[in-house]
């Protein structure tokens, strides 16, 4: 009898061995859950990361760069020749070239330069007894120490506004002055000088 079940009880053993596994409990379920979830973690934790991929800007454009401004070079100051104001009472008439009338008498009027510049100069004719006036100006000017002689300039009864001005060299200088025709002169002359204009 105690054979028979000495018999069983092993019988019991192996057969609860090899018949299905119990079931765990749910403690044993989420303890066991816990450290899988631990588990993963901290492998992922452990792998190398990747550098983050970076999505492609926009293509550079091949508009150009602004070019650099230069300033603008400095200047050389010019000196301007003078101009002669027309005496009042002038109109558009006299602001023409000088103008001889037929029957009116002529002179030749001499400029010497007495000064060691280029020099220019010019001639106002106020309007005369004939209704002639007008300008008259060196076109290229006097060379130092020379002179120039003008031909038929209207004589009779002629007032004449000159000036004369430095063109070249040194000193600058700006000087005028008035004279008249009077009579039937054959020729009339200027002296310019730095200090002014006579008539000899």
């Amino acid at each position: 009898m105690k054979l028979t079940l000495i018999i069983i009880t092993v019988l019991a053993f192996m057969l609860s061995a090899c018949g299905a596994k119990a079931t765990p409990t749910p403690d044993v379920m989420a303890t066991a859950n816990a450290s899988a979830s631990t588990m993963i973690a901290e492998t992922q934790a452990a792998m190398p990361t990747e550098p983050p991929v970076l999505l492609p800007t926009e293509a550079p454009t091949e508009s150009p760069q602004p070019s650099p401004t230069i300033p603008p070079l400095p200047t050389v100051p010019v000196l301007a020749s003078p101009t002669v104001a027309a005496p009042k009472g002038s109109g558009g008439e006299c602001s023409g070239t000088i103008s001889t009338s037929k029957g009116e008498s002529t002179a030749t009027i001499v400029i010497n330069n007495n000064t060691k510049v280029l020099l220019g100069v010019s001639l106002y004719l106020n309007k005369n007894s004939f209704g002639d006036c007008g300008y008259w100006s060196s076109p290229a000017g006097i060379p130092a120490n020379s002179s120039v002689t003008l031909s038929n300039f209207p004589a009779s009864n002629s007032c004449y506004h000159v000036t004369a001005w430095t063109l070249a060299g040194k000193p600058i200088f700006k000087t005028a002055n008035d004279f008249c025709i009077r009579f039937n002169a054959i020729q009339f002359r200027l002296n310019v000088t730095t200090t002014g204009i006579s008539f000899p």
